[in-house]
């Protein structure tokens, strides 16, 4: 059983309750740095390797591209049919890329997740 992960005021925080979809396995696998999971080197993302990037067409760029090789294990394991990124300077906060995260589960259900990166 997965065990419910709330996202609300931005931080990411475990519940008790049972998990109705898969917005933990979304938020763990990018918020935990793609090698330090001992368990399995391979889990987690890269986007903390954009923390020092400018905020360019092609950082942002990077981080669809991160984003998806994080989550390709959903659509490997048959949890997830499709994942869509969509990334967007903040303009209300210099220095930081919003990353918009849409999951479609195996039974049709999407799930939106949104976190930032924050970049030079």
């Amino acid at each position: 059983m997965d065990l419910a992960i709330t996202t609300e005021g931005g931080l990411g925080q475990m519940t008790f309750d049972q998990a109705t979809n898969y917005i933990n396995n979304v938020y763990l696998s990018l918020m935990v740095d793609r090698g330090s999971f001992f368990q399995n080197p391979g889990f987690g993302s890269r986007l903390y390797l954009l923390k020092r990037a400018k905020l360019t067409p092609q950082t942002a760029a990077l981080a669809v591209d991160y984003v998806k090789e994080a989550l390709q294990w959903m659509i490997d394991a048959g949890r997830a049919t499709a994942v869509d990124v969509i990334t967007q300077e903040d303009p209300q906060v210099t220095g930081r890329l919003n990353v918009q995260v849409n999951v479609t589960q195996a039974n049709g259900w999407i799930i939106t997740f949104n976190t930032f990166v924050g970049v030079v």
